[in-house]
């Protein structure tokens, strides 16, 4: 109980944070309004009153048009509360709301560790989850207990004023109220479950329709003729889908319609015994039957909503525990700002690793170590251990056992400065809709851009075809979602993320995960070349399935099945005739 009280008050905390001053305004405006309601119920009563003695008395004109100028105004004032709160409400959820969630969701997605990112504890469908589902009830928190409170105020004023009237109406509203409360509280529960149960069906029905929808897709779709197949299974996972939630809301309007025609029955009965009671005594007046009438309907639906509201906040704390589970989750450290890490060895010691969510053992014991300076290269068949490698270098995993450091210092702990001081060309490197200009110094935002430099960089580096292909140089706006589509080629996209990469000047460890498999062969021949210009001093471990790297590196690791089995120069693996000799010869045939 104490800790579904702390979630409320996180959630309350959280959801008044990102609401705009207006905004809270509106919302307690409604404290006041509340009783309105209630008023007009009484000024209701007397206008009826009114209007019946006018029959014998004509100067009850004045207090009839008074009481029904006030009856208008509350009415009025009634309805533009009413619109100001939907205004906000829609501003909040639609603009507010929606950023604060993206933006929360985003900042977990970069922050978690990155195991988590390989959907380790099904991280990817509870964020799902997160940002489609629970953001949007934390969010609206403190709207629903304002709403909650507010309609306290007018179940109370309501309450008082029929049981002013006859107790029994009251006692008959409530009780017949509890199918309906005990209705929606169990479609709460079955809501909620649904909703995380349809996550994979609804996420699949939307991976098979953005497929169809991607041009990046469309070409191999068209050529392959493969629209069909991808269109019928992303019908089989909407029906599956849309079969689950109708029936599910079959059984709701059931349901729905019982409790409805009770509270019918029930409010025709009242009003029965309200007529029935004025009938006896006339000097009661018709304004109890009209306050009564209003205040029957208003008790209903007033007793209802306020169930539905506290149910409805007990049902979010699921959702809240939901959402805030992500604030709980391992994150990379921000350690303190030093020096960097300074230039020294990499070492892997007795490194053990298996991933989160994999049964097979990736290394089961790795020692290597790559001096300051070094240039190395990694080659293997795929699943290898070549990527884990790298992914574990940069910090993105962590051993099991074992230890990763460079310059002796543990690369666990210095997560931060690790990521500082390497530069990266993934394999999957990023593309953004940006000018050429932004995305090379993206890499180094602390670094003061210079134009000179950058474009010294790209002649240097052979690049410079990319920056003057572009109208407006560096300024070009690039991406599909530039304003005019322009779009690199593949080969175009990574000469950029090799230039953003040697941008980044400061960083004493380079890594190139397979640098050149989108270039051309002149173009990949020219950055071979170009090898010493792009390294540097620094160590360098070039990633690669082309063995014609060789002649530029130092020495040459081979991995097979989590193992390093070979280590040394070109020369002294071709002289072992192993593994290297047989790869090396495969390759070499086809150039023969």
């Amino acid at each position: 109980m104490r800790e579904n009280i702390k979630l409320l008050g996180k959630a309350f905390k959280t959801s008044i944070k990102i609401r705009s001053k207006l905004s809270l305004f509106v919302v307690l405006l409604g404290f006041p309004i509340a009783f309105v309601p209630a008023v007009m119920a009484l000024k209701l009563e007397d206008l009826t009153n009114d209007i019946q003695g006018l029959v014998n008395d004509a100067t009850l004109l004045k207090v009839t048009l008074w009481d029904g100028g006030m009856l208008i105004g509350l009415f009025l004032l009634q309805l533009f509360y009413g619109f100001m709160k939907s205004y906000m409400q829609s501003v909040d959820t639609q603009i507010t709301m929606v950023r604060y969630i993206k933006k929360r969701m985003l900042q977990h997605k970069c922050e978690v560790k990155y195991k988590y990112i390989e959907n380790y504890d099904n991280f990817n469908e509870k964020i799902t989850f997160a940002e489609t589902q629970a953001g949007a009830q934390v969010a609206a928190c403190f709207q629903a207990i304002t709403d909650m409170l507010q309609d306290m105020i007018k179940f109370i004023s309501v309450l008082y004023l029929l049981v002013q009237v006859n107790v029994w109406i009251v006692v008959v509203i409530l009780i017949t109220s509890i199918p309906a409360m005990i209705i929606a509280r169990k479609q709460k529960d079955e809501l909620y479950y649904a909703k995380a149960r349809w996550i994979r069906e609804n996420g699949l029905a939307l991976h098979y329709y953005f497929i169809c929808s991607n041009d990046g897709n469309l070409a191999e779709i068209r050529h392959l003729g493969m629209l069909n197949y991808l269109k019928s299974r992303w019908r089989e996972f909407c029906s599956t889908y849309i079969e689950k939630k109708r029936e599910l809301t079959v059984r709701h309007v059931k349901y729905n319609l019982l409790a409805d025609g009770l509270r019918n029955v029930v409010y025709i009965a009242i009003l029965s015994f309200t007529a029935y009671l004025i009938y006896l005594d006339k000097s009661i007046g018709l304004g109890i039957f009209a306050l009564v009438y209003t205040l029957t309907g208003q008790m209903q639906d007033i007793t209802a909503v306020l169930f539905n509201q506290i149910m409805q906040l007990i049902s979010n704390i699921d959702y809240m525990k939901d959402f805030f589970y992500l604030d709980i989750l391992q994150k990379d450290e921000e350690e303190q700002r030093t020096d960097g890490l300074g230039v020294g060895d990499i070492v892997f010691e007795g490194v053990k690793f298996q991933y989160p969510n994999g049964e097979k053992q990736i290394f089961e014991g790795l020692n290597v170590t790559i001096k300051k300076g070094e240039k190395v290269a990694i080659l293997g068949e795929n699943g290898s251990g070549k990527s884990t490698f790298i992914s574990l270098l940069c910090g993105m995993f962590e051993p099991d056992e074992g230890q990763i450091t460079i310059n002796e210092k543990d690369v666990k702990m210095h997560i931060s400065e690790v990521r500082r001081n390497v530069s990266v060309v993934l394999q999957d490197f990023g593309r953004y809709n940006d000018s050429l200009r932004n995305n090379v110094t993206i890499s180094d935002e602390e670094k003061e851009k210079s134009d000179k430099e950058i474009l010294e960089l790209a002649r240097k580096l052979n690049v410079m075809d990319v920056i003057e292909s572009q109208e407006n140089g560096l300024d070009e706006m690039i991406g599909a979602f530039s304003a005019e589509s322009n779009d690199l080629s593949g080969g175009q996209w990574q000469k950029v993320a090799i230039l953003r990469a040697a941008y980044r000047d400061n960083a004493s460890i380079m890594i190139l995960d397979e640098p050149t498999s989108a270039l051309d062969p002149l173009a990949e021949a020219q950055i071979y070349r170009d090898f010493s210009k792009l390294t540097g001093e620094r160590t360098t471990i070039l990633v690669s399935h082309r063995l014609g790297i060789a002649s530029l590196v130092d020495r040459i690791l081979v991995f097979k099945d989590g193992k390093i089995i070979e280590d040394g120069t070109h020369e002294e693996l071709i002289n072992r005739n192993g593994e290297y000799t047989r790869m090396y010869k495969a390759q070499a045939e086809w150039y023969a």
